[in-house]
């Protein structure tokens, strides 16, 4: 037999797939799991070449899978040097004092850009016009993202650097806001807002560089060793998945990336050119799938719903995407056996995604894939079983729960009735269906513990709704650190590898520094990672 070259061990060891952490540990050979149980069975792996380490009551458990992040963005927006973060400002003048102290420290950056701006926290709830912001600022772009990234502001300078007029038309599954004489107002909506992407993320490849390998720092800093990179990126690179994977291969991006690339490419490519495309043989960056978007989000009425807005009755929302096009291109995506992930947050978009599914499975059967439907926020409950009846794994993010609670944007958009129907994790999860977990990142920041308190506790950070907001659809702990690694490895089709502490999976494994089980909420929220670990190579320790 073998020998180990690392056992760890710890009171609270958590597999990934139980109920409640072990006494015990986690042998590792090379990059392979050996042994997990007890300390008996761990003891004929231990040689006079094994290091042996105790983490006591820490937390050992699968590396952190974050299903759903626009990664590329993120890595520039999370940089501080790059863009002002406004998510705590509860003002407008707050928030374009911060931007002009941003743009006075950065003389040289051509673009002023802010992102993470919740609207909903000012007097006047709305996204600034180029008009406010002028007031600030008008020599220089200028260029603010909602927390959602669907709802975006630009000062006059930065439309004028576009060369958006009152001629331009809105784009596919876009709108440019136009005052009564059709002039742009300087609030873009959904697609619109990649009218400026291609300038505004178009950074020098020493910049970017310097971002991706400061993230993934940062990711396995908080336990993390897989995200999910789901279109669109956000960004203007031409290939930022090729450019990811040159830093992995060179040891300078020690994180996998699972790709979820953009469905209609299918429109125009073959599998085989996609394929080879996103083919990077010897590194961890790897192609999974597509991704595409039905509608926007409930806050803002851009999601689409099967009834009007309660705060806007006019309207029902409506698609970001032609829905037809939509459809169209899942069935293809069916027809060849490619797993297809699909933004969908308002009722009526979840049952249209489910309906295509269903259509695609009657057609070709499930082809072994696993679809996925993003974020979920609004499902009625006669929807609820077709997600595991359909084989569709839905991905949560319960920060943006938290997000939309703080000022009850989503209670007073839906009214009380969808409100209650309105991220149902726990609904989800006992209908049978695989829920997996995620950040959005950088819609919100990277850190996983945030999602799993508001998974667990469905409550503010000051404890102020103790009770929960519609705490029936609270899940427990193992639930929510399962549904983190177990269930997005499976989400993923990666459960063969990883996502669970077991013999002949890939050593990725990261150390809490505590133990979440016997933690009060408040310290959940507080937990890092003392040690973290990808196919058997340490990439952080505390």
């Amino acid at each position: 037999m073998d020998k180990a070259d690392l056992v760890i061990k710890s009171n609270a060891v958590f597999t990934g797939d139980g109920l409640a952490p072990f006494k015990g540990g986690v042998a590792v050979a090379g990059d392979r799991i050996v042994a997990c149980g007890e300390d008996k069975y761990l003891d004929a792996f231990i040689g006079p070449d094994t290091e042996v380490r105790d983490y006591g009551d820490k937390l050992v458990m699968p590396g952190i899978i974050d299903s759903h992040t626009h990664y590329a963005q993120g890595a520039f927006v999370s940089d501080p040097d790059f863009a002002v973060n406004l998510i705590d400002c509860t003002s407008f003048e707050q928030c374009m004092e911060r931007v002009q102290a941003f743009a006075e420290d950065h003389p040289n950056n051509e673009w002023i850009v802010g992102y993470q701006v919740i609207q909903f926290q000012w007097d006047v709830p709305e996204m600034p016009t180029a008009a406010m912001i002028d007031e600030y600022i008008s020599d220089r772009p200028v260029f603010l993202q909602q927390v959602d990234v669907h709802t975006f502001s630009a000062n006059t300078c930065a439309i004028e650097k576009i060369g958006i007029t009152a001629e331009t038309p809105d784009p596919s599954g876009g709108k440019i806001l136009r005052d009564e004489a059709g002039n742009p107002t300087g609030v873009f909506s959904n697609n619109a807002g990649a009218l400026f992407l291609d300038e505004v993320y178009n950074p020098a490849p020493e910049v970017a560089s310097a971002s991706f390998a400061k993230t993934a720092h940062r990711a396995n800093a908080l336990g993390i060793t897989t995200v999910g990179m789901v279109n669109p990126t956000f960004v203007s690179m031409d290939n930022p998945y090729k450019f990811l994977a040159e830093l992995n291969r060179k040891g300078e991006h020690p994180l996998r990336v699972f790709m979820y690339t953009d469905l209609f490419e299918n429109e125009a490519m073959t599998l085989e050119e996609i394929r080879a495309k996103y083919d990077f043989p010897g590194t961890q960056v790897e192609w999974h799938g597509f991704k595409q978007f039905i509608d926007g989000v409930c806050s803002d009425h851009t999601a689409w719903m099967l009834e009007p807005y309660a705060n806007a009755p006019e309207t029902c929302g409506e698609p970001a995407e032609e829905p037809e096009r939509v459809r169209k291109a899942i069935l293809k995506a069916l027809e060849w056996g490619v797993d297809t992930r699909i933004h969908a947050i308002g009722d009526r978009s979840v049952r249209f995604i489910l309906d295509c599914f269903e259509e695609g499975e009657k057609r070709y059967g499930l082809m072994g894939c696993r679809h996925s439907m993003e974020h979920n926020e609004t499902v009625q409950p006669e929807d609820l079983p077709r997600y595991a009846e359909l084989g569709v794994c839905p991905a949560m993010q319960p920060w943006h729960m938290l997000l939309d609670m703080a000022d009850l944007a989503k209670d007073d958009a839906v009214g009380p009735e969808r409100a209650a129907l309105s991220w149902p994790i726990h609904s989800l999860l006992a209908s049978g269906a695989c829920v997996h977990l995620g950040s959005d990142f950088p819609v919100v920041g990277l850190e996983p513990m945030e999602e799993v308190y508001g998974a667990v506790y469905r409550m503010l950070e000051d404890g102020s709704n103790p009770e929960g907001w519609f705490p029936e659809e609270r899940i427990t702990m193992a639930e929510a650190l399962r549904a983190y690694t177990y269930g997005a490895a499976y989400a993923m089709h990666a459960e063969d590898r990883i996502g669970t502490l077991a013999c002949g999976k890939q050593a990725d494994i990261c150390v809490l520094d505590r133990n979440l089980f016997t933690c009060e909420p408040a310290e959940v929220l507080e937990a890092t990672a003392a040690l973290t670990m990808i196919a058997g190579k340490v990439v952080f320790e505390a």
